[in-house]
């Protein structure tokens, strides 16, 4: 029948299921049971989703200006996309998020770690330490 997960039977539909030889409407009902049992099935009510966001934090990118415009900074818990011209200020925006993130909430930070990916070969630390010492 193709179902060689338990992901697979747990969204599989019943009809399908009773297609299989040896499952009967009963045996359908208890593997589907069981299998969303293990498999998280996706739903979320209102009231957990509205718990996750309010546990969400709001980091300062440093510009008041531009945390205006991203209504109170850049949201923890998603990514954020940034791009632009040469010399436009993308990586100072990252050295200084990377900043940031450490401040106590208080301060406009997310009290966390940064865990800075360079592709590019931008990264310099004593850039880190000005941005720090504002």
């Amino acid at each position: 029948a193709g179902y060689r997960t338990v992901e697979s039977v747990a969204y599989v539909t019943k009809k399908h299921l009773l297609t299989v030889k040896g499952i009967s409407e009963a045996k359908a009902d208890k593997l589907l049971n069981e299998a969303m049992k293990l498999i998280p099935m996706g739903f979320t009510t209102a009231t957990e989703f509205h718990q996750r966001r309010s546990d969400l934090v709001q980091i300062t990118t440093g510009s008041k200006e531009l945390d205006k415009l991203l209504q109170g900074g850049i949201e923890t818990g998603s990514i954020t996309e940034m791009f632009g011209e040469f010399r436009t200020g993308k990586t100072q925006l990252c050295h200084t998020m990377a900043v940031t993130c450490q401040l106590p909430i208080d301060m406009g930070g997310g009290e966390g770690k940064c865990l800075y990916i360079d592709t590019e070969g931008t990264f310099r630390p004593e850039r880190l330490l000005a941005v720090a010492e504002r």
